[in-house]
């Protein structure tokens, strides 16, 4: 059995379910039989405790994390359904949480290594994902980029000098 939860139409608690075989098991002890069949790709058969539904189902495609946000049509009226796995909740958790260090208002170097380029002046409004800063380490050359949208306040280093991992290389305005 594998471990799921379901959110159905943004509802505060998601549902944990254990998903077997053709068996799915309710948090609160219900069970249900099921079968499904695709007839199109998105177009599913589904059958639950011997009744049938013909449910239309569509990817959301700019969900965090690829095959888990759907948009259900069953009778003509649609449902937002969001599944994850415990492994992916784990992983958004902890993307997120990184994320919430990384907007803090500074860059810092993640290893020790040289500044190759610098691609931004003091006052520069940055894009989440502009590459910020080239660092050499390694003799690998890796992209330091902007985590959010932002302005560079003040640079720290200069290009062609050696960082040690955790030094500060940019302050952003917050």
């Amino acid at each position: 059995m594998r471990k799921y939860f379901i959110n159905i139409e943004g509802v505060e608690t998601p549902v944990e379910t254990e998903f077997g075989l053709n068996e799915v098991v309710f948090k609160n002890g219900d069970k249900s039989n099921f079968e499904y069949k695709f007839i199109t790709d998105e177009l599913i058969l589904l059958r639950v405790d011997e009744k049938n539904y013909l449910i239309k189902s569509e990817a959301v495609p700019d969900s965090e994390i690829k095959n888990t946000e759907f948009i259900l049509e069953y009778d003509s009226k649609a449902y937002s359904l969001v599944c994850k796995s415990e492994l992916e909740l784990l992983t958004e958790k902890f993307a997120r949480n990184r994320g919430e260090i990384k907007i803090k208002n500074e860059l810092v170097s993640p290893m020790p290594g040289a500044i190759v380029k610098i691609n931004v002046k003091e006052g520069d409004e940055v894009k989440k994902g502009d590459v910020l800063i080239v660092l050499e380490a390694m003799k690998m050359e890796n992209e330091l980029k902007a985590a959010a949208n932002c302005k560079v306040q003040k640079i720290l280093v200069e290009e062609k000098t050696p960082v040690d991992k955790n030094q500060v290389l940019i302050k952003f305005e917050v």
